[in-house]
C-alpha cells in the first residue's frame, strides 16, 4: 500500500479486535491498520504512526461513528491503568470477542481447520470478582489529566497501578471495581495512614524506603479478609498504630500481616511474615474442598469461575473409581483434590516447594488421602517417567496440564507422545501457547471437546479447557 505513509490521517471502520485489546481496520477494504482505543463497529479517524510491509500502527484521533457494541466504563481510570482494557465493551459481545480469540488462536497458531468454539462460560459478576489485588507503592506518581491541573497533587507518594512501559510509575488508585468495597476502604486508609506520618516509600534506584505493596485477598464463601502491607523492614510501634486503626475503621478485616522482603525484584513476595491480627491466612472452599490461602499462596483469582473451570475439568476427564491420573503444574493442589473423589489416586508436580508444600496442607484440612504431591521441574520429571524401568511402576491413564502461560516447554511435549496417555485435560490461560502445544500432540491425539470460561471480565484473557484423546490405530 504505497500510497499510506507516517502521518496520514485516514478514515476507517474498525471490523475486529486483536489478542491484547486493538481494534483493527482495513484501509481500501485490504491494508490492515490497527488503532487502539477502538471496538469493532466504530467508525474512525487515525493517525499512522508506523507503516509496515503487511500493516501499519496509528492513534485514534477522532471517533466519528461509536460502535452499538460500547458502553460507558465505570472506573474513572479506565484507558490510563492497564487492567480493564475492555470496560468499554458490552459484557455479552466481550465474551463474543474471546470465543474469537480462542478461534482464531486454534486456526492460525494451531493449524486446525473447522474448529468448533462454543460460547464461552461467563462469569457471574463481572464486577468485583477478584479474591486477590495487589497494589505497590511510589515515589513516582503518575500524573493524570486531572493531577495536572490540580496544583496541589502530591507527585512523590502513590498506591495503586503500574503504568504500561514505566517500571517505577504508579497511578494513584482511589476506587478499583475489581474487589469490593471493603477493599477500597483499606487502600484509601492504608494511604492516608503512612502519608501523614511521611513514610518513606521503597526505590527502585537506591534500593531503600519502607512501603513496597499491599496486598488484600479475600474468600467468598467464608467472607475472609486478609490484609498483608509488604515492607522493607520493620518497624513496630507504625504497624502496631495501623493495626488498630485498621481494625476500628474496617471491621471486615479478619487477619492482617506485615511481611518483610530486601528483594530487589519488584513483586508482591516475601519471606518473613509477621502476623499482628488474625490467623495470618484464609479459607476458601471450592465445591465441597477448602484450601488454605497464605500470603504468598497461588490460587485462581476468581473463585466463583474457579469452580465452573474445576466442573468442565471433572466433565471433560469423565474420571472412573480405577483411574490414575497425573497432575501436572498441580500448583496448590486445587484441581487434584477436587477430583480426588472421582478416581483412585491423583498425583501432582509442581516446580514450586512452596506450592507443594500447600498441597499436602490442603489434603490435610480435607482428609484426602489418594493424593500424593512431588515438588520437581515437570519436563524432569516426564523425563524420568518415560524410561523403561518407570512406566510399569505407575501407570498414569489420564494427565492434567495446566502450565503458565508461557504453556508447555518442547521437550514436556515430547515425552508426553512418547509415554501416550489414554487421555489428556489440557487447561490454558493462553490460548495462542495452548494451540501451538496442541500441534505438537496432534500427529498421536483428537481433541474431542473444548470449553473456554471466562475468569477476568473485562480483560482480553480466557481460560481454555480441551479433551484430548489417543487416536486409535
Amino acid at each position: 500500500m504505497d500510497n499510506l505513509k507516517k502521518d496520514d490521517i485516514i478514515e476507517l471502520s474498525i471490523a475486529d479486535i486483536g489478542a491484547e485489546g486493538v481494534g483493527i481496520g482495513r484501509f481500501n477494504n485490504e491494508f490492515v491498520v490497527f488503532v487502539p482505543g477502538t471496538v469493532p463497529g466504530d467508525t474512525v479517524k487515525a493517525k499512522i504512526r508506523k507503516k509496515k510491509k503487511k500493516f501499519a500502527e496509528s492513534l485514534l484521533i477522532e471517533i466519528i461513528t461509536p460502535s452499538p457494541k460500547r458502553t460507558v466504563p465505570e472506573c474513572e481510570y479506565f484507558g490510563t491503568c492497564n487492567g480493564c482494557k475492555m470496560q468499554n465493551i458490552d459484557y455479552n459481545y466481550q465474551l463474543e470477542l474471546k470465543r474469537s480469540i480462542v478461534k482464531n488462536s486454534f486456526e492460525r497458531i494451531g493449524g486446525f481447520e473447522g474448529i468448533e468454539i462454543p460460547e464461552v462460560l461467563g462469569s457471574e459478576d463481572v464486577y468485583y470478582y477478584r479474591n486477590k489485588l495487589e497494589f505497590s507503592f511510589s515515589n513516582s506518581r503518575w500524573l493524570t489529566k486531572e493531577d495536572m491541573d490540580n496544583e496541589n497533587a502530591d507527585k512523590d507518594f502513590a498506591l495503586g497501578y503500574h503504568i504500561p512501559g514505566f517500571i517505577d510509575k504508579i497511578i494513584d488508585i482511589r476506587a478499583c471495581y475489581l474487589q469490593s468495597l471493603a477493599t477500597n476502604k483499606i487502600l484509601n486508609l492504608t494511604r492516608d495512614f503512612f502519608k501523614s506520618r511521611n513514610t518513606t516509600v521503597y526505590s527502585t534506584k537506591t534500593h531503600s524506603g519502607y512501603l513496597r505493596f499491599l496486598t488484600v485477598r479475600r474468600s467468598v464463601a467464608n467472607n475472609d479478609l486478609m490484609v498483608n502491607l509488604i515492607t522493607y523492614d520493620e518497624n513496630p510501634e507504625l504497624i502496631s498504630e495501623y493495626s488498630d486503626l485498621l481494625q476500628k475503621e474496617v471491621t471486615e478485616v479478619t487477619t492482617f500481616v506485615n511481611s518483610l522482603t530486601t528483594s530487589k525484584a519488584q513483586v508482591a513476595l516475601a519471606d518473613n511474615f509477621n502476623t499482628i491480627f488474625g490467623k495470618g491466612y484464609i479459607e476458601e472452599k471450592i465445591g465441597n474442598y477448602r484450601f488454605k490461602i497464605t500470603p504468598n499462596s497461588f490460587f485462581q483469582t476468581n473463585s466463583k469461575q474457579c469452580e465452573k473451570l474445576f466442573e468442565q475439568v471433572a466433565e471433560f476427564g469423565d474420571f472412573k473409581p480405577g483411574e490414575k491420573v497425573l497432575d501436572l503444574y498441580c500448583g496448590c493442589g486445587a484441581i487434584s483434590l477436587y477430583i480426588s473423589g472421582m478416581t483412585e489416586t491423583v498425583h501432582g508436580v509442581e516446580l514450586s516447594s512452596e506450592s507443594i508444600e500447600m498441597a499436602n496442607v490442603n489434603a490435610g484440612l480435607n482428609s484426602v488421602t489418594n493424593c500424593s504431591f512431588e515438588a520437581k521441574d515437570v519436563k524432569d520429571y516426564l523425563e524420568e517417567l518415560i524410561k523403561p524401568e518407570n512406566q510399569d511402576a505407575a501407570r498414569f491413564d489420564t494427565f492434567v496440564l495446566d502450565p503458565p502461560r508461557s504453556g508447555l516447554h518442547p521437550k514436556a511435549a515430547e515425552y508426553i507422545l512418547q509415554y501416550m496417555p489414554e487421555k489428556i485435560i489440557y487447561v490454558s490461560c493462553n490460548p495462542g501457547t495452548q494451540a501451538r502445544d496442541l500441534a505438537l500432540l496432534k500427529e498421536s491425539y483428537d481433541i474431542t471437546k473444548i470449553q473456554p470460561v471466562d475468569m477476568f471480565p473485562h480483560t482480553f484473557h480466557i481460560e481454555n479447557v480441551v479433551r484430548l484423546e489417543l487416536k486409535k490405530l
